[in-house]
């Protein structure tokens, strides 16, 4: 026979012989509840969970049985803006913007210049530079790549693209030119 909520337990307190003697005097003592009455004891109160409930770009499935809880990463970023974590539990936008397609990648803006790095033993760093680096005036190391051009003067002799060959701070670290050739 399978238990429903309907059917009834019994319980005594623990001074009383569970012996079921047949009459009311020797019965006294006794309790009967229904499972409702156990479940409700059991769901409710006392440090167990009485709802779940979905916060910001969170969905659940449901509140019984198995419960499925997704998130979604939200903020205030625009479209197209790649997200970058502002502070903790703050998403905001990034330096890094994608094209509506998604095939072009664009980095930084007019205003916010940026350094684009790849980390591996040789790196190519792109930056606007306000004067082209020197060994004994630019900090570098190896592997890096600038390119100076300055707008102002396309013919200024310093224009063109300089590599770090050894790594150092300022007056130590050894720089090449390529001059730039027109084509």
């Amino acid at each position: 026979m399978a238990i429903k909520l309907t059917d009834k337990i019994h319980t005594v307190s623990a001074d009383i012989d569970t012996t079921n003697r047949g009459s009311a005097q020797a019965n006294a003592g006794r309790e009967a509840y229904t499972l409702q009455d156990v479940s409700d004891l059991i769901g409710g109160g006392g440090g167990a969970v009485d709802s779940i409930v979905a916060g910001s770009n969170i969905t659940i499935s449901s509140a019984t049985g198995n419960v499925t809880i997704n998130a979604a990463i939200g903020g205030n970023g625009l479209n197209g803006q790649i997200a970058v974590f502002t502070s903790n539990g703050t998403i905001g936008n990034s330096l890094l913007a994608s094209s509506a397609s998604g095939d072009t990648i664009f980095v930084g803006s007019a205003s916010a210049p940026v350094n684009f790095l790849i980390p591996e033993a040789s790196r190519l760093v792109l930056q606007k530079q306000s004067s082209a680096p020197s060994s004994a005036s630019t900090a570098g190391d190896a592997g890096a790549i600038v390119a100076f051009f300055n707008i102002a003067d396309p013919a200024d002799a310093a224009n063109g693209l300089y590599v770090c060959t050894n790594t150092g701070v300022a007056g130590s670290a050894s720089w090449s030119k390529a001059a730039l050739t027109a084509v």
